[in-house]
């Protein structure tokens, strides 16, 4: 799909998708309220989108959608200094107008490698999503420890697992936080959210982990990021590295509600 505001913009764009032959473009826009209708309406696998448009960022038409609507982005302008906000946003590429033939052919590689990796991703889930299913619930809490060990002056704590807020690394340790009391353990934020997985626990930020049914609240916070408020009003900011996982729990698992800030 091709999003600008220009026609001989478009045009141009229309013409290099023609030169790769596994290319077929389903729709052109030129706002971003269009983009955002055609892409819920049509699911293309790329979005050639133009930086600034009329009504919108092409940041902005991005935002808008759900991680199940997003398309892989190729990011279009006529200013390279947005190059660095395009990547953050984690766009596949970046390019500068008037589009070379040879660096378009480029961003088109790799947005091919990327659904490649993105198509054997989302069978692997699936295989996993059919496998925990047939184990049934049951299944997949059994080997999730309910109690953690945690010291603190010298004694050793057995936690109950769900009375646990967060988690977070602490060198070669992980602090638990529980209401007002912190408990020290000998492991890692990685290895933990691996095994606490099926308790609701989820990674917001590569030193933090989340219990989930401590969440009173999620707010966006905009770029991929948010902020949890748990119960005992602890506000916890979450990375956009986590932003797919985050916002895929959100929608299937624990989260029941979500926020939106101004």
């Amino acid at each position: 799909m091709i999003v600008d505001d220009e026609p001989l913009a478009r045009s141009r764009l229309a013409w290099l998708c023609q030169q790769e032959s596994d290319l077929d473009v389903v729709a052109q826009a030129e706002s971003g309220t269009a983009a955002i209708d055609a892409i819920r309406a049509l699911h293309p696998d790329v979005v050639l989108l133009d930086v600034e448009l009329r009504d919108m960022t092409g940041f902005d038409v991005l935002h808008s959608l759900d991680a199940q609507e997003e398309p892989l982005a190729i990011m279009v302008t006529a200013h390279p200094e947005h190059a660095v906000k395009a990547f953050d946003d984690e766009a596949v590429d970046f390019l500068t107008k008037p589009v070379d033939v040879q660096r378009f052919g480029a961003a088109i590689d790799r947005a091919r490698q990327r659904h490649a990796r993105s198509a054997v991703a989302s069978l692997r889930e699936e295989i996993v999503a059919e496998v925990r299913a047939s184990l049934g619930e049951r299944g997949q809490t059994d080997s999730a420890p309910h109690q953690l060990v945690g010291e603190r002056a010298r004694r050793l704590y057995f936690i109950e697992t769900q009375s646990v807020d967060f988690i977070e690394s602490d060198g070669n340790y992980v602090t638990i936080h529980v209401g007002e009391d912190h408990y020290i353990a000998r492991n890692s934020v990685k290895y933990l959210a691996i095994g606490l997985a099926a308790l609701g626990f989820i990674r917001i930020e590569r030193s933090l982990l989340v219990n989930l049914r401590r969440v009173a609240f999620a707010e966006r916070l905009g770029n991929g990021a948010f902020a949890f408020t748990l119960r005992s009003g602890r506000r916890l900011v979450s990375s956009r590295t986590y932003r797919r996982g985050i916002l895929n729990e959100i929608r299937f698992g624990q989260l029941s509600s979500l926020q939106e800030t101004h």
